[in-house]
């Protein structure tokens, strides 16, 4: 073959460098974009059952407006 280098006293083809390259970037890469892992959140709370303190009553206060509109 070709060249080769000379890499800690051993011979190494370049194509075998180029592998190792792509390898390392793609590696490094993936591992950067993975992030932090995240807690799963608890349990979460029930939704509150139709009809509670909670709710906006749409039409009830279209309602009111209409009839303070036309006053």
């Amino acid at each position: 073959m070709g060249s080769a280098y000379k890499i800690l006293g051993k011979t190494v083809q370049p194509h075998v460098l180029a592998i190792a390259t792509l390898v390392s970037v793609f590696g490094a890469s993936a591992y950067a974009m993975s992030g932090p892992k995240q807690a799963k959140p608890a349990a979460t709370p029930a939704a509150p059952a139709a009809g509670g303190a909670d709710e906006l009553d749409v039409e009830k206060l279209l309602g009111d407006f209409l009839k303070e509109e036309s006053k």
